[in-house]
């Protein structure tokens, strides 16, 4: 419910202030109490990403079905791209991004895969790792091709929270290193400056989200590492935080059943800020 609170406010300060701060002349007191509010409101809507992707996580340890528990995501990123693109792009159909549901799955169908070569494929423990690499990079790079929400970066959190869990520290760290890499050869700024930016964000966070093994809270340790991961690729992400804290009062157990709210509300939700945008003249 935090998360999708928090969905919300995002969506609604992207859809309503972004698009009114482009029509408000600059040198304004309203052009800067509506930057200030926007600034605030993405804030909070930050944290709504991480806590998804904590509970992808969580689907493929509880989910009775695996194969349903997938279909459902991609149904619902099906159903929910024309939303999406009203919101974002005032359009019916854009392919410049893809919604996030399309970045659950297929951060949900890398982590399966791992989870499948670890338990269930007799092989040495090194080739386990080699092919677990080499699934992500190819994960990372798919999210980056579709251009999904979040990208790369998502499914990196998605990867990062799981490793974390089953106490795969080390190797959390390294298939950091491989998501950050793509994240920024697939930017296409390779100046110097840039180059060396990146090279020491990528070692800085990296070495954070090994280092998070000391956290002593599973959850709060899970969100340590998806911060981390976050926060390398875009400063911005650096409220998710706040996760830290607040998943420390998750318990571990199924609470009300909310799960058809979560379904529906996300592409509803879309649809309504798109015509809230359209009825108060924003596009």
């Amino acid at each position: 419910m935090i998360a999708l609170f928090c969905m919300a406010t995002d969506h609604f300060s992207l859809s309503i202030f972004e698009n009114l701060l482009k029509r408000l002349e600059v040198d304004t007191l309203l052009y800067g109490s509506v930057t200030v509010a926007n600034i605030f409101l993405r804030l909070i809507g930050r944290l709504a990403f991480p806590i998804f992707c904590f509970f992808i996580v969580e689907g493929l340890i509880y989910t009775r079905n695996i194969y349903i528990y997938a279909l459902r995501l991609l149904l619902l990123a099906v159903i929910s791209e024309v939303p999406f693109d009203m919101m974002l792009y005032h359009e019916f159909y854009n392919t410049d991004r893809q919604n996030v549901f399309l970045t659950l799955l297929i951060g949900l169908i890398t982590i399966h895969t791992i989870d499948g070569l670890f338990k269930k494929f007799a092989m040495k423990e090194s080739m386990k790792y080699i092919l677990s690499a080499i699934v992500c990079t190819a994960a990372f790079y798919l999210s980056e091709v579709l251009n999904t929400d979040y990208s790369s970066g998502g499914v990196l959190c998605i990867v990062v929270i799981y490793l974390i869990g089953v106490g795969r520290h080390r190797f959390a760290a390294l298939i950091s290193i491989f998501g950050q890499t793509i994240n920024f050869v697939t930017g296409m700024n390779f100046s110097l400056s840039s180059i060396l930016l990146a090279a020491g964000s990528i070692i800085f966070f990296s070495v954070v989200i090994y280092l998070c093994e000391k956290v002593p809270d599973t959850n709060a340790r899970k969100m340590f590492g998806a911060f981390a991961a976050l926060t390398c690729l875009n400063a911005f992400e650096f409220s998710t935080f706040a996760n830290i804290y607040i998943m420390q009062f998750y318990n571990g157990r199924k609470g009300k059943k909310i799960g058809w709210v979560f379904y529906v509300f996300y592409p509803l939700h879309l649809l309504a800020l798109a015509g809230l945008c359209k009825l108060v003249g924003l596009y």
